[in-house]
């Protein structure tokens, strides 16, 4: 190849690194959980939730359902990934509960293209959950509509993952943040997307015991044109799902190994500097 040849393909290299971010935009709003403002660690129940604000926030549903009160779900400004507040999920002896929820208002998608689900997490350094507990289990449910925003477009699209991890791939730490992710397609009649992150504890031997943190949410992607109406179709309570029985998922997040002090081997996820 010339010297003329290969510059011009270097040049094209450029522009086309330069017109490719690494990530679209996030469809999101109050995705690192700043409001409402609050002091301390505010339950869900007490004043500390995104959801249901006038204006500036995409969630619309946050509480735990479980009537035991073993785990629980709220805001907090002790710790951030980003800004000065995040989200704590709460175990306190949780053997099996039912979820605590985080749902997303309906977001305009276009249809046929990959949306990049994600959000980080930190396990509380004075009370961690273990790989010798019983492991709760995040789930991420993702799903499309059609326009008239109540016909489900394809069939409801789930990922699990537990907490912290799996023993040769432990995900969440108590030293750093990591980020959880995982990628969905939008069918071909999908108009609007929903996301629903939710918590729980299914039936172990031994409990679960402790705290993690959850900031800076994402859902990153081509946005969509429609508009969804000021009043959708009511969603139905969410419940505790029944076949989660089998080891989490294979999650597309990386995995390159990281020492931990305090568990060996300990490989972790990419993280991206506290602000």
């Amino acid at each position: 190849m010339n010297r003329s040849a290969l510059g011009a393909a270097f040049f094209t290299l450029l522009v086309s690194l330069s017109a490719s971010p690494a990530h679209a935009d996030n469809l999101l709003q109050n995705a690192g959980f700043e409001e409402p403002k609050i002091d301390g660690k505010v339950d869900s129940t007490a004043g500390g939730n995104p959801a249901g604000l006038e204006t500036g926030s995409s969630w619309t549903h946050m509480q735990s359902m479980d009537r035991t009160k073993k785990v629980t779900i709220g805001l907090t400004n002790a710790i951030a990934h980003s800004g000065k507040q995040s989200i704590y999920v709460q175990f306190d002896g949780a053997q099996k509960t039912k979820q605590a929820v985080l749902m997303s208002q309906l977001l305009a998608v276009k249809a046929g293209e990959n949306y990049r689900v994600s959000i980080w997490g930190q396990i509380d350094r004075k009370r961690p959950l273990t790989l010798d507990q019983g492991r709760p289990y995040m789930l991420v449910e993702v799903e499309f509509y059609q326009a008239d925003e109540a016909t489900l477009a394809g069939e409801v699209q789930a990922r699990t993952q537990m907490i912290p991890g799996a023993p040769d791939h432990l995900l969440f730490l108590a030293t750093k943040w990591s980020e959880y992710y995982a990628t969905f397609q939008a069918p071909l009649d999908a108009v609007f997307m929903k996301v629903t992150f939710s918590w729980f504890s299914p039936k172990h031997e031994e409990e679960a015991d402790g705290i993690v943190y959850f900031d800076d949410a994402a859902i990153e992607g081509v946005p969509g044109t429609a508009i969804p109406t000021d009043d959708p179709p009511e969603t139905p309570e969410p419940t505790a799902p029944t076949t989660l029985t089998a080891p989490e998922q294979p999650v597309t997040a990386p995995q390159a190994p990281v020492a931990q002090p305090a568990t060996p081997q300990p490989p972790a996820n990419r993280s991206r500097p506290q602000k």
